[in-house]
């Protein structure tokens, strides 16, 4: 479980370039309102949606929860995030999102593989 934490957390690093250009945040605003959120999503949107349904769906609750906690997160620190902004924030994490539910998918699939054969 760990290192799933820890690759959500490498790929949702993208976010924090794209915050650096779109706001006026602080840098420990950006890294950790990245981290909170990677937390938050991985254990809604990986743990608990996507075990329960499939893949479009989990992207599709990650990239809202993703709108929601950063129209919050910049609201309150004044972030100054435009709802343009906002959008292409969101795009851009439901494409992330996507790309690690088929990474979770492919480790599940070769864990099931392999456990068959022994």
């Amino acid at each position: 479980m760990i290192q799933r934490v820890c690759v959500k957390l490498v790929m949702n690093a993208v976010l924090i370039p794209l915050l650096y250009i779109q706001t006026s945040a602080s840098v420990t605003q950006m890294i950790s309102g990245t981290v909170l959120f990677s937390l938050i999503a991985f254990v809604i949107g990986d743990q608990w949606i996507l075990r329960g349904s499939n893949n479009a769906v989990a992207t599709i609750a990650d990239a809202a929860m993703a709108g929601l906690y950063f129209w919050v997160v910049s609201r309150f620190f004044n972030w100054g995030l435009s709802n343009g902004e906002l959008f292409v924030l969101v795009v851009l994490l439901g494409a992330v999102e996507a790309m690690y539910h088929r990474l979770l998918a492919e480790w599940d699939n070769k864990k099931t593989a392999f456990s068959e054969r022994d």
